[in-house]
């Protein structure tokens, strides 16, 4: 994973610099940032359920990228699926993506926290790679059209999540 992302790295900083003639290339963007079309998501969650972005085009939807062994993602689940459990009213719809390698560790934590929504494993790191994640936990709110409405790193506010849902929740 941390190969595929330097060369990605790498490869931004080629392409920003040709045809640059002046000497004072932009800074790349790397990654998937509020405003871009969130990247194709789609398997089989560890409940087993069939999970899509595309199928969940129309609502709001909060990625959350966590791992097992993560200290912050422990310490956040609780405030989190208090919070997927009010805002399902509203139609909004939450979806975990565990950066594990190990089938059965994410298993154990969804049990063990409870999680009330879908989790998809990402065990190829596929996902990760494909929305840039440097790494758990980080958060994603995706508007009704499929672009990326917010990204949040690290250990997350609550209340910030709410606001970020909120606003996605108003657009459009």
């Amino acid at each position: 994973m941390r190969l595929a992302r330097q060369l990605c790295l790498v490869a931004a900083l080629a392409v920003a610099g040709c045809g640059s003639a002046g000497g004072s290339a932009a800074t790349p963007r790397v990654g998937v940032h509020p405003g871009d079309t969130a990247p194709a998501l789609a398997g089989t969650s560890l409940e087993g359920h069939r999970q899509s972005l595309a199928a969940l085009q129309g609502s709001v939807v909060v990625l959350v990228f966590w791992a097992s062994w993560c200290a912050p993602c422990q310490a956040e689940q609780p405030a989190v699926n208090a919070l997927a459990r009010q805002e399902v009213a509203r139609g909004v719809h939450f979806l975990g993506v565990s950066v594990d390698v190990n089938r059965g560790a994410a298993q154990a934590y969804v049990a063990r926290y409870a999680v009330p929504y879908d989790n998809l494993i990402d065990a190829q790191q596929t996902v990760v790679v494909d929305f840039e994640v440097a790494g758990p936990p980080t958060t994603f709110v995706v508007d009704r059209t499929g672009q990326v409405a917010a990204e949040l790193v690290g250990e997350l506010s609550p209340d910030n999540l709410r606001a970020h849902i909120a606003s996605a929740l108003s657009s459009h």
